[in-house]
Parts: C-alpha cells; structure tokens; sequence
C-alpha cells in the first residue's frame, strides 16, 4: 500500500532548513536539514495520527532532503508517494 509523504518547510536560515515530514495534514516529526554538510538532525518524533510510523517517514525523507542539498534548492512543500 502507498503512503503519502510530505515535507514542509517552516523554518529557513543561511545555515539550514526546518522541515515538518508527515502524511499530508499531519506530522510524524521535525527535521533540521543543514545545508553545507547535508546532515539531517531529528528535532522532534510524534507519531500520533499518522498512517505509519516515524521510522517509515524518516527512512523517505531524508535521501529527499539530501537531494535538497545536492541541488542547492529547498522547496516550501514536497509531497510524493512511497
């Protein structure tokens, strides 16, 4: 079965990205990505209403969140399906 994946960003700074990663209206959690060294901090897991667990978001987000940095742009919302 597909499950819908969402990144949202709420927070930009010259030093990174905060991106909510969920289903489409509700979030699994909070990731900083940093984007000189790609690294991707979790800030926050929540799980709660979610149609899978953060595992399943995290493992979906965050090859996308690097492909962010590897293109040097980092889009508002990014929705696929996994």
């Amino acid at each position: 079965m597909a499950l819908p994946v969402t990144l949202r960003k709420v927070d930009e700074t010259p030093r990174y990205c905060l991106y909510d990663l969920g289903a489409e209206d509700t979030v699994a959690g909070r990731v900083k990505l940093y984007k000189a060294s790609g690294d991707v901090e979790v800030v926050r897991l929540s799980g709660k209403g979610v149609p899978a667990g953060p595992p399943f978001y995290l493992a979906q987000g965050v090859p996308r969140l690097r492909t962010y940095c590897e293109r040097n742009q980092y889009p508002d919302e990014d929705t696929w399906t996994a």
